[in-house]
């Protein structure tokens, strides 16, 4: 009977232990939206400065960055953002859950189209070039 306890006590100790160091591992990337849309791969999020930084390191493969904030410097999520070619198609939509975007867009002219609340912005003629990263900011009032 005492052996019986004992295990199960130390069954008991691995199973919070393996609980607790995949709640770590699962917190850490919560906050990442993954996609990928017309074969466009993207990665967003950013709310905190722990997730910015993994964010920065994961994004550095990405073509383009985008930054989103308002004027006094404050970060924004949730913006819609779109993204057509040169004939004015849309090849990407989606809602960044956090102030920063990244997309891997192959060489080429695009246009950037980036909403928060009803405020529409446009940036028109981004040109993305092989190995090298774009980083476009957005900011609202």
């Amino acid at each position: 009977m005492r052996k019986w306890r004992g295990c199960l006590i130390v069954m008991i100790g691995l199973f919070i232990i393996i609980l607790l160091t995949n709640s770590v591992g699962v917190g850490e990337e919560e906050f990442l939206k993954r996609g990928r849309s017309e074969g466009i791969p993207f990665l967003s999020g950013g709310v905190g400065l722990r997730e910015r930084e993994l964010l920065n390191e994961m994004g550095k493969a990405y073509s383009l960055k985008m930054v989103f904030s308002n004027k006094k410097g404050e970060y924004l999520s949730d913006i819609v953002v779109k993204v057509l070619d040169p004939q004015e198609k849309v090849i990407l939509t989606t809602v960044s859950n956090g102030p920063w975007l990244f997309i891997d867009l192959p060489e080429g002219i695009y246009h950037l189209e980036a909403s928060f609340m009803a405020d529409r912005k446009k940036v028109s003629q981004v040109e993305i070039k092989k190995g090298v990263q774009k980083v476009i900011s957005f900011q609202w009032e």
